[in-house]
């Protein structure tokens, strides 16, 4: 005798056929996700990106100018950067007992910047002059020791009311007037430097450790010695953030820009 077929109603089949579409689509997007995470390119992570992401400017290259303090006239230029210039003689003396000195509080920066990062567009363009260049695969910075220098608004104020004299007062006035805007370091970011260098294979190791000695040379760092790869800085400032306030004299003429990113 043969059995009868079971009765499968409509609406179970078309719940089977949705769920079996529902489980195809589900899986159809997670492989596209995948596919996704792994063809899409990483945006590097630069030391540009990082600084802008905390407010702060990069200083390029890395310097002990323009510390906490200090004033100078920033540039705006036609790429989007900015120049500093050190506007007034500063003694020393002055700043030594205001600056405060205290390692980075914040982890994930510190964590940031003690990676091997991708070199800015400026120092590629600083280093476009050197003899050779198109030997060099890429070049990482790498930051050790991070700290924070940074002064109170009352310091700034004393300071500033101590320098806006004379030569100091010239300077700031003709400055304003040609279209510049004079503004105080509030704080700036210390580390060791060091720039990792990776030269293509073909490149001898007389003419590597020349184009080191070049590049250490226009970046006005040290090549290490006993490595043809690597410039390093101690203590140096690579990161500064101005006080948002310009300085105003009413003997200047011409427009007020503020200190803060464009």
């Amino acid at each position: 005798m043969r059995r009868a077929k079971p009765v499968v109603l409509p609406g179970k089949v078309a719940s089977r056929k949705w769920l079996w579409l529902g489980s195809g689509v589900f899986i159809a997007i997670g492989l596209v996700m995948v596919a996704a995470w792994v063809g899409f390119p990483r945006k590097k992570q630069t030391i540009t990106a990082i600084l802008s992401d905390t407010g702060y400017f990069e200083m390029v290259p890395p310097s002990t100018f323009g510390g906490p303090g200090t004033i100078n006239t920033i540039e705006y230029l036609s790429n989007g950067r900015l120049e500093l210039h050190p506007t007034c003689d500063i003694d020393p003396a002055l700043l030594a007992s205001k600056i405060q000195k205290s390692p980075t509080v914040d982890r994930d920066l510190k964590q940031s910047l003690e990676k091997n990062l991708d070199v800015s567009a400026q120092v590629r363009d600083k280093l476009s002059a050197v003899v050779g260049m198109q030997e060099v695969d890429s070049i990482h910075l790498k930051l050790e020791n991070a700290n924070i220098l940074l002064i109170s608004d009352e310091s700034l104020i004393s300071t500033r009311n101590a320098l806006l004299k004379a030569e100091c007062e010239d300077a700031i006035t003709q400055n304003i007037s040609s279209g510049g805007v004079v503004c105080q370091t509030r704080s700036v970011l210390e580390a060791d430097v060091v720039y990792e260098i990776k030269y293509h294979n073909k490149i001898s190791m007389e003419e590597r450790a020349k184009l080191t000695s070049a590049i250490a040379a226009k970046l006005d760092l040290d090549a290490q010695q006993g490595a043809d790869d690597k410039v390093s800085g101690s203590q140096l400032f690579f990161g500064i953030r101005l006080s948002p306030n310009p300085i105003v004299l009413k003997t200047a003429t011409g427009e007020i820009k503020p200190c803060t990113r464009k």
